[in-house]
């Protein structure tokens, strides 16, 4: 593994690509102004990080971990073991630095299309998995409404603690009105995302539980104006279904401040 500055020499070091043969959009992220990438390719993926991040911890996490995390969305999507296409993935220093590199500041991007993810190693966000989520299900199942791509993403990226986080926000109080949310409209620059992500992934897995995944893919595919239709409910029904459950739930448990007189 070595550090190079020219795109040729760094293509003959990964012994396995040509100018010709990289896509083109892969390229221009290679070649653009102000970035030098270290790279290196193995399995389904190529890794590319900047400089400064050769000893970052938490990016030898993400790499360590991508295979598995791979196979993982494929499994928790009843999905076959093989989906081939090599993904790029970027690690980038900071989400500034991510603007500079493809016009959008935040800890993670995916580009589906491209089969290209930009990620910040962080503690917080150590596993590519959520990204790895909408490369894979917006390549197979095809581009869905943001909502249900970022619920989605996340559930996949916390499996095991979506349910016990939406009760804590339920006893919290922060839950916003779904249809605030599940709408064809929504992006994540509405609400704090926070809020917003986690709400969106335990509705995902409420829906995922009482109707399977195959109907939770139909709305994916037909959107939020496929909900009747898939659920035989309407989006005010299911939130006061779910509503009701993590409420039953969240009596169960207690609530430690809330105790005592």
């Amino acid at each position: 593994m070595a550090k190079m500055a020219a795109l040729p020499l760094l293509l003959l070091v990964l012994g396995q690509a040509t100018a010709a043969d990289l896509p083109e959009a892969i390229e221009a992220y290679l070649r653009h102004a102000g970035f030098t990438w270290n790279c290196e390719a193995g399995g389904h993926f190529q890794f590319c990080w900047e400089a400064s991040l050769a000893s970052n911890a938490n990016m030898a996490t993400a790499r360590s971990a991508a295979e598995s995390d791979r196979e993982q969305v494929l499994a928790m999507m009843n999905l076959p073991p093989v989906y081939e296409p090599r993904i790029y993935v970027f690690f980038v220093a900071s989400p500034r630095r991510m603007k500079e590199l493809i016009g959008y500041e935040g800890e993670g991007r995916s580009r589906p299309a491209q089969h290209a993810v930009f990620f910040v190693p962080t503690p917080i966000r150590p596993s590519l998995r959520h990204e790895l989520t909408h490369e894979i299900l917006t390549n197979l199942w095809g581009a869905a409404e943001a909502w249900i791509e970022e619920g989605m993403a996340t559930f996949v990226a916390y499996s095991g603690q979506v349910s016990a986080r939406s009760v804590t926000m339920t006893e919290d109080g922060v839950m916003l009105p779904l249809g605030n949310l599940v709408r064809e409209e929504w992006n994540p620059a509405m609400y704090p995302l926070e809020v917003t992500y986690d709400e969106l992934a335990g509705f995902v897995e409420y829906l995922i539980r009482k109707y399977g995944l195959e109907r939770v893919k139909a709305i994916w595919q037909g959107g939020s104006e496929s909900i009747p239709k898939v659920t035989e409910k309407t989006v005010r029904a299911l939130e006061a279904d779910w509503r009701a459950e993590l409420e039953r739930a969240a009596a169960a448990r207690g609530k430690p401040h809330e105790q005592g007189g």
